[in-house]
């Protein structure tokens, strides 16, 4: 058994990245639209959005957006040669809830304009199951289109809609595909299955409704009449032998409405081990019709071949069997069109070209100089610098540097005070560094929160924890660099970090102390410290879960500020989760290598256990590789992967934590909430099937991001502490304003 659990864990850190309801793959684009391709835009499910209301708004949003850039180039092209011969303004690609909104924005607008649609108008409506209702939700988000939508049916949405374009004569070309689009902004070339179109800009709204994905095994294309990818009306199938492929949401309703119509007889086959993907109520309701005989499950089975009457499925145990068979579902998920964003020049999230590779290399090169030339002097974690520049002008260079940053605070030291810090260089260039690192978190820290505020419903959570975290790390500044030095002296001063970063993070309450020290400092630091470690990580943990990290730590909380904008590239999905027991490797190792400095070397840090501890921990996993990797891979690589207190609260949380965030039925999977997680927690998976998360099962540090992004209010923290404390813990529970 422990020989199957160790194979089973090592499979998972290197298993190949299987496509994830959770974290689709999309195009690269900004807040706006705007891809890597200047002129060509995105909106609806394409650019993440997939309500039927968001898309309308978004559609409308963008081209009101355009029509301004728009009118400034007709202005400036309004004398010359062949301007406007053949050329439109915009050419809309899709005509879904955001193509339609778009459509009549521009329609609205007078922008000259055509809808190009590959299959049906509104093509991802036609081919939802008959009499799908539809929710016109977010209920708080005020429609902007002028387009008809509210809670309806399938049915009555397209009757609406197609009444709308043919009264209004709007130019909406359907069975019109787009192959390929040339040419730059102004001036493009949008090529289709009949004519060809010139634009200024194109606008993509295209869905997945026509991009099925397919199982690609003998007899597919042999008996395609038989194959099918959704179910439009249950009621047109009468006593066949189904088969569905596919072990999601989509699978699983149409199971239930097969078995519940025509006497059918019904087998679903999906190579999952077990049922992940759909959400709970589906879950059951397939179970129960197992239980009640009226459907076959075959979990972790492989459908291999399509003949005219049978399909052969291959089972667990390697078995081939063939199954009687009418019709074939092929419901394993749908794709966006990337091959042709790439064929486009569309570049899609997370994808790795040159210009990305140098930036790698180049974040590298500037975090590794910079916190070497911070540590000049100190031997290996200094190189080449140290070799390279010669120590007078060194310190000529940071005594000039430090001067001028020290000006606010030289008044309030005496004359020797201040010679003994001009002479100083740790002090002058932990005080460079840390006031760098202050200035960084309080100004990208005010964007994150200006940013989180215009999404949240309820703003107090995210204001309270960005007040507090940046109010921990300016105190501890002025703790450590101003008061610390008038009140202990420089020699003393820069251990008040510990206060802040208790061990296993600050190793340095516990080292360095020597029979010269006043025994009243060492103490008075060390029983700090031992609070700090086992009173209040340990409290905070029962009652918050992980907040330390996202709420006062300064590590987590330059990633929470500066690395903020990235958080959306943080690694996603099982393998990226798999890799996460390092932390809990470190913190074992911290806290050998703490009781050796401490119980063999009297607390002196100068031996080879502490020295490849500090160089390979501090240096490399602290201050340089996670801070270049920020926006590449979001910023909570240090929290998540290697931060032996991150690692020690989440063991503490798991055992006795007692937050946790809760779902209500509202899930849409819209997949904000993964998105935006920075430890790659699959939030939606937890939220579509109402299953309570916190640290026993998930890295989750409560940041409260993922509760903040859902456009259907799902989430929200509960816990069972007091009255008095729940509105933290809570967020948007109450309706009293900040």
């Amino acid at each position: 058994m422990a020989s199957s659990s160790l194979k089973g864990f090592i499979g998972a850190l290197f298993a190949p990245k299987r496509p994830e309801p959770s974290y689709p793959l999309l195009p690269e684009a900004d807040d706006k639209g705007a891809t890597t391709v200047r002129g060509i835009y995105v909106a609806g499910e394409i650019a993440g959005t997939p309500l039927v209301k968001l898309g309308l708004n978004q559609g409308h949003q963008l081209v009101h957006h355009l029509a301004a850039e728009l009118k400034t180039e007709h202005n400036a092209e309004h004398n010359a040669e062949n301007n406007g011969a053949g050329l439109l303004d915009i050419v809309i690609v899709g005509s879904g809830s955001s193509g339609l909104g778009a459509t009549v924005a521009a329609a609205d607008l007078g922008l000259s304009y055509v809808t190009l649609e590959a299959d049906k108008f509104a093509n991802t409506f036609v081919t939802m199951t008959k009499g799908k209702l539809l929710l016109a939700e977010p209920n708080e988000v005020k429609k902007e289109s002028r387009v008809w939508f509210e809670e309806c049916t399938k049915e009555e949405l397209l009757k609406a809609w197609r009444d709308m374009v043919a009264k209004e004569k709007l130019d909406v070309r359907e069975q019109t595909r787009v192959s390929d689009i040339s040419g730059s902004v102004g001036n493009f070339k949008i090529k289709t299955n009949g004519e060809s179109f010139r634009a200024r800009r194109v606008l993509l709204c295209l869905g997945k409704a026509g991009n099925p994905r397919k199982l690609g095994i003998p007899g597919e294309k042999e008996h395609a009449a038989k194959v099918h990818h959704r179910l439009l009306d249950p009621d047109d199938y009468l006593n066949n032998d189904i088969v569905i492929v596919g072990g999601g949401d989509v699978a699983c309703e149409a199971a239930i409405a097969l078995c519940n119509a025509g006497k059918n007889r019904v087998t679903l086959s999906a190579i999952d081990e077990e049922f992940t993907y759909p959400k709970k109520r589906n879950i059951e309701a397939v179970r129960q019709l197992e239980a009640d005989d009226k459907l076959r499950i075959i979990l972790s089975s492989a459908v291999k071949r399509i003949e005219a009457d049978s399909v052969e499925v291959e089972l667990k145990d390697g078995n081939v069997e063939s199954i009687r068979n009418d019709t074939v579902f092929e419901m394993i998920g749908a794709e966006l069109p990337i091959r042709f964003l790439r064929k486009v020049g569309i570049r899609l999230a997370g994808d790795w070209y040159p210009a990305r590779w140098l930036g790698l290399l180049a974040a590298f090169i500037f975090v590794y100089s910079l916190y070497a030339l911070k540590s000049y002097g100190k031997g290996l974690v200094a190189w080449p610098y140290q070799s390279l520049i010669r120590a007078e002008s060194y310190d000529w260079a940071l005594l000039g540097l430090f001067k001028g940053a020290f000006a606010i605070f030289a008044p309030f030291f005496s004359n020797d005070a201040l010679t003994q810090i001009y002479a100083d260089r740790g002090f002058q260039q932990g005080y460079l560094y840390s006031l760098l690192y202050t200035v960084a978190m309080l100004v990208f820290g005010y964007v994150a929160l200006v940013r989180w505020r215009s999404k949240a419903s309820d703003k107090r959570y995210q204001t309270y924890r960005y007040i507090t975290l940046l109010s921990f790390q300016l105190a501890f500044f002025l703790i450590v660099n101003v008061i610390g030095v008038q009140a202990l002296s420089v020699k003393y001063a820069w251990r008040a970090w510990g206060l802040y970063q208790p061990f296993p993070l600050f190793f340095n309450t516990f080292f360095w102390w020597y029979p010269s020290d006043s025994n009243a400092i060492k103490y008075l630091f060390i029983s700090s410290g031992l609070v700090g470690t086992f009173l209040i990580i340990p409290l905070l943990a029962r009652y918050h879960g992980k907040r330390f990290c996202t709420w006062v730590c300064g590590c987590g909380g330059l990633a929470e500020t500066l690395g903020d904008r990235w958080r959306h590239l943080a690694a996603k999905g099982t393998r990226s989760r798999a890799w996460e027991f390092q932390g809990a490797v470190i913190f074992a190792a911290s806290m050998v290598i703490g009781l050796v400095v401490v119980g063999i070397y009297k607390t002196d840090g100068n031996n080879v256990w502490w020295r490849t501890y500090s160089y390979l921990v501090d240096f490399w996993l602290v201050a340089v590789i996670p801070i270049a990797l920020y926006p590449f891979f979001g910023g909570k690589l240090w929290c998540r992967y290697w931060c032996p207190l991150a690692a020690y609260n989440q063991i503490l949380a798991k055992w006795f934590g007692k937050l946790k965030i809760v779902s209500n039925k509202s899930c849409i999977q819209c997949t904000e909430c993964s998105k935006y997680c920075q430890v790659g927690v699959d939030v939606m998976m937890y939220a579509k099937n109402q299953q309570p998360f916190d640290n026993s099962n998930t890295a989750c540090i409560q940041c409260g991001i993922c509760v903040d992004v859902c456009p259907m209010d799902v989430l929200s923290f509960e816990s069972s502490k007091t009255k008095a404390t729940q509105l933290i813990s809570e967020g948007r529970s109450s309706d009293a304003p900040v």
